[in-house]
């Protein structure tokens, strides 16, 4: 076997690459829209109102519910504790 000397030519001239030199993959989702983000909020505002022009029936009564349920919700914290009490002094009551 021959060993190899500084004298003797390399035959495969392959260029050497870096794995270091390899331009790195570019992190999260592409970017794929070109708007600026004050003229992203515009287009959600503008979005947003058309929907509800479009479905102003169903809007107003979704809103209604929303405050029906908070105002029931709100009463009745109020009342658990005095059911709870009363309920408590009638059992007093009819057992004693």
């Amino acid at each position: 076997m021959i060993s190899p000397t500084q004298t003797m030519e390399n035959t495969t001239e392959v260029e050497y690459i870096s794995i270091y030199d390899k331009p790195k993959r570019g992190r999260g989702r592409p970017k794929t829209c070109k708007l600026s983000d004050e003229e992203k909020r515009q287009r959600n505002r503008d979005n947003a109102t058309r929907y509800h022009n479009d479905n102003y029936e169903y809007c107003k009564m979704r809103q209604r519910l929303q405050k029906q349920t908070a105002y029931v919700s709100k009463k009745m914290k109020f009342r658990k504790p005095i059911i709870f009490w009363l309920s408590e002094k009638m059992n007093f009551h009819l057992n004693g």
